[in-house]
């Protein structure tokens, strides 16, 4: 697969599973996860190596006047020349403003470095991930998108 099937992929990957990001629940956050989670482990062709840091993965939740969310984000750097793309697939979770997440602290984690499986476990305990996965409210919106940043 390479870097621009990338959403495409994930999409099959969630469809797969069982996830409608159209018609996201609160017990699917968990599956959407661990679908990344599967994911983000794959081979993609015209990134360069994670050593590198051309693939990798940032856990992030927090809150704006909108709401909450919490998101993760496959970062792609292209291999070779010398103008770098980056590109970022996001799979991003948002609750409406009244979410009870409203007392949880922001947070963010880059899988840089790191062993995977440490990465996941590290970065679902941040209190926002720890909260989205508690499953308790449905989100209102998942968005997949892939963007050059």
């Amino acid at each position: 697969m390479w870097i621009r099937e990338t959403e495409a992929f994930l999409m099959s990957m969630l469809g797969d599973a069982g996830v409608d990001p159209s018609r996201v629940t609160a017990a699917e956050v968990r599956a959407t996860v661990e679908v990344f989670r599967a994911f983000a482990v794959l081979p993609v062709e015209g990134a360069a190596l994670s050593e590198e840091d051309g693939d990798g993965v940032l856990a992030q939740c927090g809150r704006d006047e909108r709401g909450f969310s919490a998101d993760l984000t496959r970062q792609f750097i292209e291999a070779g020349g010398g103008d770098f793309r980056t590109w970022q697939l996001s799979c991003s979770f948002r609750w409406g403003a009244g979410a009870g997440a409203e007392m949880v602290a922001p947070g963010h984690l880059w899988s840089f470095g790191r062993d995977f499986g440490e990465f996941f476990a590290d970065a679902m305990a941040l209190p926002g991930w720890a909260w989205a996965l508690e499953g308790r409210e449905t989100p209102r919106e998942l968005t997949i998108a892939l963007t050059e940043v």
